[in-house]
């Protein structure tokens, strides 16, 4: 642990070094509530660009066992990080998270290279383009948990080399992914005989509007054995409103205990509110199912998670407080391989905070 914190420190100073030498004529840097800003004045024309922004999330809860009367308070996040550009060209990412099972886990550790305006490379630990940011990404996330899908399916993350390209970045943009990778998950650099491949076809934009895709991951398990997961979903963001929905299966080439699979539809809608201190409620609503080979053996669990956020009036940062009920509806499936305890899967009221810049 002390070699990665000395590593991190290490890279962190690297990144800062150029804003403590003389800069160059034309050049300039300004500390800002994003980060570390460059301004570069050439042949009249003035660019900006965030070299450095700090990263900053952490959630923490309390949640009460509803059938058994248990209760707990936990940190499930603190992650810090940097990410910035440092050219039209070359940018980094690089994040850890202090609260990974009691230990310090890296999770983002990788540069892009953008040749074009259209093509792009990420090199190093990043996230699968199997799953969208709402499934797994704290600051993202509408909800307390994570949605079966992003929880129960394979690590988010792995080490590797993947390409983006924009068949069309104008109006209704359409954009291809396709990534080779280790395929043994997050910070496990292990040596094999065969590489795990995955990609996305996707259209549309995250930001408003309609956008689906459709998705893919194969890998050789520890075993030898093939293992291929594919997916698809849809979503429609608009200015206070969004619904989301998603369908996702893991093929285990006819081994027990089957083919996983896992869907949901989730909604939020934001109600503005005249307040000094808050700025928003936004009333959320989720249905999620999982099981093996579902289309003959019927679901294994599934929920409705009812909730609320409430987010305050901050400027340079993101503060809300999250409070969400879940109830689970579980049939005689055994899926004791992926709850890892009985309180996985009964029903609980979580009280979060959530803070994030």
């Amino acid at each position: 642990m002390k070699k990665s914190i000395l590593s991190i420190l290490a890279c962190a100073l690297l990144l800062a070094a150029p804003l403590f030498v003389q800069a160059q004529e034309g050049v300039s840097y300004k500390l800002t509530n994003k980060g570390v800003m460059r301004n570069t004045v050439q042949d009249g024309k003035q660019e900006s660009m965030n070299v450095l922004k700090p990263i900053l999330i952490l959630k923490t809860r309390y949640e009460i066992d509803i059938e058994e009367g248990y209760s707990r308070f936990s940190v499930k996040n603190a992650r810090l990080g940097v990410q910035g550009d440092l050219s039209k060209i070359f940018s980094y990412k690089f994040m850890v998270d202090f609260s990974a099972e009691n230990k310090l886990s890296v999770l983002d550790l990788y540069a892009v290279l953008k040749p074009s305006n259209r093509l792009s490379f990420t090199l190093g630990q990043q996230g699968l383009s199997l799953f969208n940011s709402w499934t797994v990404s704290p600051n993202s996330l509408d909800y307390v948990n994570r949605p079966f899908i992003g929880k129960y399916f394979i690590s988010s993350r792995d080490i590797g080399v993947a390409m983006k390209y924009a068949l069309k970045n104008q109006g209704f943009p359409i954009n291809a992914e396709l990534g080779v990778y280790n395929g043994t998950g997050i910070n496990n650099p292990t040596w094999n005989k065969s590489v795990a491949v995955g990609g996305r076809l996707e259209f549309g934009s995250t930001k408003k509007g309609f956008r689906t895709s459709a998705k893919f991951y194969n890998l050789k398990n520890a075993d030898g054995l093939t293992d291929t997961y594919w997916g698809a979903d849809a979503r429609y963001a608009g200015s206070d409103f969004k619904i989301e929905a998603e369908y996702m299966t893991k093929n285990m080439n006819d081994r027990e205990p089957g083919a996983l699979n896992a869907a949901y539809i989730q909604g939020m809608y934001k109600i503005k509110v005249n307040n000094p201190s808050i700025s928003r409620v936004e009333p959320v609503l989720r249905w999620d199912g999982m099981g093996y080979d579902i289309t003959d053996r019927g679901l294994g669990v599934n929920r409705v998670t009812v909730g609320a956020n409430m987010v305050f009036k901050t400027t340079s940062f993101t503060s809300m407080l999250r409070l969400n009920y879940e109830h689970y509806f579980n049939n005689s499936m055994d899926l004791s391989a992926l709850f890892k305890t009985p309180m996985y899967n009964t029903d609980k009221l979580s009280l979060e905070y959530l803070l994030y810049f």
